[in-house]
């Protein structure tokens, strides 16, 4: 009769496969498992063998044991392996007179190794630095262990390391700050992971975002609508942070800057545009109403309500016009005026109106705001310089408006064709005579020049003026005027004239009393004397006269 020798399988219950003569069983914290998959058998690194004798069975007298293709052995105890992988167990029996049961084997794999379980956060709403991790509250938390041999048995976690629930969906994060998970898994043949502890930070905040306009903006109604008017040269620069919860928002200590993943981006959105993340500074160049729309994300996916600027950017600047007041002369190009002058500024509004006018008075060297009329006292070159500022900062180009304040009157002289002779403080001309006005230019120019003969009234002078003994005495006035007015203070001379030639006559003397004419000759004809070829006439006596 042949001896039978059984093995224990076992995949929920025990299966014996012979009860005669001996039997293989299978002893351990959990039963040896079969996988229907990879049609393997598995024990875990506790288990082991025994191999014993079966019911019904005959006189045993000893049984071998081959390990992993060894030689065969005599059964001296449990079986157990300390090595992980596939093992072979081959056993047989045999009876006192030599009866050998047939020989029996099992292959099964020694899982050693626990499960290891991985923790996942949400990925988008998911963030990891250095030294921590950050995810977003009421965002989830999943689990998924593998294990090398037997297959995962169970999955659990706990958020005080103690108490332990079977993951069965992935898990809700409902608390805010800082906290940590412990997970677990177990393999089909009882090896089970040390808890590992996960933390990280929820943060349920989001970040807050804020504009920064470098420039001059005001608010301003426009067609109806209320707008932050600004220059095309004002700048917005979008910052963001992560407030922290319950803590100063600009901390010092490491666990507070820690309580929250930090900004990611900053979206916007100008005039409808899709939303794009903000990499620099906006200009608005385009004269007219835009809006600006932005929020900031962290790094975890918490997003803030969008906000909304409404801008309208001004980039044409208002225009000053110029008023002159009072009389100005340009000649060559230069502008000359009295100092009645004044320079009267106005400026046309733009789309968010003038603020003020600003000007340089000739060598100041700051601008000064424009408040009345700009004259001038003192004679000379001068210049204003002006421009016009709207309310936003747009500034008009400069432009200058020099001119020369003139108070001088011409200066005339009185020119004579003939030389006059002064003596005593009486001028002599002879007759006839030239008189010729000249006026001195003084940039200006010379409206007229005006002259009075023998106060006859005032005409205007055209050109020389003749003057002959037909008066013994001529008086003559004379002034000009310029182009701004400036009038000359009148000048005057009097000419006694001399019109007969002068005439003497030659006297004998005694050497006391007595004198008598002589009778000469002219060299020249026409004199009053006789011809030469005449008879002198004896001279006349003259009475004595008296010393």
């Amino acid at each position: 009769m042949r001896s039978r020798v059984v093995i224990l399988s076992i995949l929920s219950a025990l299966t014996v496969f012979s009860h005669q003569y001996a039997m293989a069983e299978f002893k351990g914290s959990l039963p040896m498992v079969f996988d229907p998959q990879s049609k393997k058998y598995f024990i875990g690194g506790e288990s082991k063998f025994v191999i014993k004798q079966g019911e019904g069975s005959g006189l045993i007298d000893r049984i071998d044991v081959s390990i992993d293709g060894k030689d065969y052995e005599p059964y001296n105890g449990a079986i157990r392996f300390t090595t992980e992988g596939k093992h072979t167990i081959k056993f047989k029996a045999v009876s006192p007179v030599n009866n050998w049961a047939p020989v029996q084997f099992i292959e099964a794999f020694v899982d050693l190794t626990a499960p290891a379980t991985i923790v996942t956060f949400d990925k988008d709403q998911f963030f990891k630095d250095n030294e921590n991790r950050y995810a977003a509250l009421n965002s989830k938390i999943t689990l998924q262990a593998d294990d090398n041999l037997s297959g995962v048995a169970s999955t659990e976690y706990s958020w005080d390391g103690q108490h332990f629930e079977k993951y069965e969906e992935p898990i809700l994060i409902e608390k805010k700050g800082r906290q940590a998970i412990w997970v677990r898994s177990s393999d089909r043949v009882g090896n089970t992971e040390v808890p590992v502890q996960v933390n990280f930070v929820a943060d349920g905040t989001s970040p807050q975002s804020d504009a920064k306009i470098v420039g001059t903006v005001r608010p301003a109604r426009i067609d109806g609508k209320n707008y932050l008017a600004a220059s095309d040269s004002v700048s917005y620069e979008l910052k963001a942070f992560d407030p922290l919860e319950n803590v100063d928002e600009t901390p010092t200590n490491f666990d507070q800057k820690d309580s929250v993943s930090g900004v990611k981006s900053i979206w916007v959105s100008v005039d409808d545009k899709p939303f794009a993340p903000n990499v620099k500074p906006i200009f608005l160049l385009q004269e007219g109403p835009h809006t600006i729309k932005y929020y900031a994300e962290d790094r975890v996916g918490n997003k803030e309500r969008p906000k909304t600027i409404s801008v309208y950017s001004v980039s044409s600047a208002p225009t000053t016009v110029a008023v002159t007041e009072g009389k100005v002369v340009n000649t060559g190009g230069l502008n000359f005026a009295t100092r009645t002058f004044k320079l009267r500024l106005t400026a046309n509004d733009n789309a968010i109106g003038v603020d003020h006018i600003e000007v340089k008075v000739d060598n100041a060297p700051n601008w000064q705001t424009y408040l009345e009329p700009i004259s001038f006292l003192t004679p000379g070159p001068h210049s204003i310089t002006y421009r016009a500022v709207d309310r936003v900062g747009n500034k008009e180009p400069a432009r200058t408006y020099s001119l020369i304040v003139q108070m001088k009157p011409p200066i005339t002289t009185i020119e004579t064709a003939q030389p006059v002779v002064d003596r005593n403080g009486i001028t002599y001309s002879p007759s006839p005579n030239i008189l010729t006005l000249n006026v001195k230019n003084s940039g200006v120019g010379v409206d007229k020049t005006l002259f009075n003969l023998n106060d006859a009234g005032w005409k205007v002078y055209e050109g020389p003026i003749t003057i002959s003994s037909s008066r013994k005495i001529h008086k003559v006035s004379y002034k000009s005027v310029d182009k701004l007015g400036n009038e000359e203070k009148r000048q005057s001379v009097t000419y006694h004239m001399i019109g007969a030639s002068p005439a003497v006559d030659l006297f004998v003397s005694d050497g006391n009393s007595m004198e008598e004419k002589v009778r000469t000759n002219y060299f020249e004809k026409g004199g009053r004397a006789i011809a030469s070829d005449e008879e002198d006439p004896a001279p006349a006596k003259k009475p004595k006269k008296k010393r």
